[in-house]
């Protein structure tokens, strides 16, 4: 079973809409807020977050990444997709700086220099990996088998 969350109704009906067309399979679709999910602890194998986390500002970026560890079965993974980081490429931060004026981005600027992995990490999980892929970044963290009492 495949479930698809975002806060957006208008965003849930236009995926909706392109699920349809191919109704092999039809992901359960639900409106909430990632900071606080409606799943019981440890429901899920793995979590994917596509382009999320440049649209948050920065507390709540973590309260995201604890939410993912909280619903996150022991061994499962959470896969983080979004824009590539200053570090990774200064070359564009230029790009980066037109990106955050042109679209009016107010958390993206914080975003390019936060240290997501130190989140990850801060949050529980381990294991994290980093994979750059021109434009795009990619965080892939194991919450461990067995939890500390730590």
């Amino acid at each position: 079973m495949s479930i698809g969350v975002d806060l957006s109704p208008a965003y849930l009906r236009k995926a909706n809409q392109l699920f349809s067309k191919n109704p092999e399979e039809l992901p359960q679709l639900v409106q909430a807020n990632a900071e606080k999910l409606p799943y019981p602890d440890n429901f899920f194998h793995g979590i994917s977050s596509v382009f999320l986390f440049h649209e948050l500002p920065p507390a709540a970026r973590q309260r995201v990444i604890e939410e993912c560890f909280r619903v996150t079965k022991p061994g499962g993974v959470l896969t983080i997709c979004d824009s590539m980081q200053l570090l990774d490429s200064p070359e564009f931060e230029v790009s980066m700086e037109n990106f955050m004026a042109i679209y009016h981005e107010p958390y993206y600027r914080n975003y390019i220099i936060d240290n997501l992995v130190e989140r990850l990490e801060k949050a529980g999980f381990e294991q994290v990996e980093t994979k750059n892929h021109f434009v795009s970044k990619y965080w892939i963290a194991r919450k461990p088998e067995i939890l500390s009492d730590c």
